[in-house]
């Protein structure tokens, strides 16, 4: 697997113009359903009222990076930071 998880949230941290405040990137690293080396992210938001098209960039920003980054599939999830077990 060519990941590793502190680095990848260093990165995403370091992402310019995202489309709403994130205030924390979870990271994990593993295999997917099909035995696959993937990457998992949740990015826990600032603002849970964020429009689709802000949360959708968001996602793809992640993506694209991590996919450049790893050449691994990532799974990014979107959560509000407020949510009960969003740092979980």
């Amino acid at each position: 697997m060519n990941a590793d998880a502190n680095s990848i949230r260093s990165e995403l941290e370091k992402m310019r113009d995202v489309p709403t405040p994130v205030r924390a990137w979870l990271v994990k690293e593993g295999l997917d359903a099909t035995d696959e080396p993937a990457v998992w992210v949740w990015a826990l938001i600032e603002d849970e009222n964020a429009d689709a098209e802000s949360l959708e960039r968001l996602e793809t920003m992640a993506w694209e990076l991590i996919r450049r980054r790893t050449g691994l599939w990532a799974y990014v999830l979107i959560r509000g930071a407020d949510e009960p077990g969003a740092d979980s």
